[in-house]
């Protein structure tokens, strides 16, 4: 069951930092390679490529891996596609992805800086 709620990230040199809880989510189901897409300028989406799939299947777009410690490094040129700098981001599992909503959403799902 993956952990319930919106957490906290930090992004710091191109390097986001998950919480613990969606760390062992991702541990415990081998989540350990993904697929990057940019859904608009505000939210990435991490899509998961399991041990089972694939890799020809696996397109050539952006790609990171989890570290052992929680780390998504993420590519420059997606960092200065969506404007992702030095900030807290907020992150969820939703139907089956890692999603990753940028700062400036805050102030529109009701939250403050």
């Amino acid at each position: 069951m993956p952990p319930v709620g919106t957490f906290l990230a930090h992004v710091r040199q191109g390097v986001v930092t998950l919480p613990p809880p969606i760390v062992q989510f991702c541990q415990a189901k081998a989540w350990n390679f993904f697929r990057i897409a940019s859904l608009d300028e505000e939210r990435l989406e991490f899509t998961p490529v399991l041990p089972d799939d694939d890799l020809d299947d696996v397109d050539v777009g952006f790609h990171s891996s989890l570290s052992e410690d929680g780390k998504l490094w993420i590519p420059a040129d997606l960092r200065k596609a969506v404007m992702l700098g030095e900030q807290a981001v907020m992150v969820r599992i939703e139907e089956g992805t890692l999603r990753m909503y940028l700062r400036r959403v805050f102030k529109t799902l009701g939250f403050g800086p």
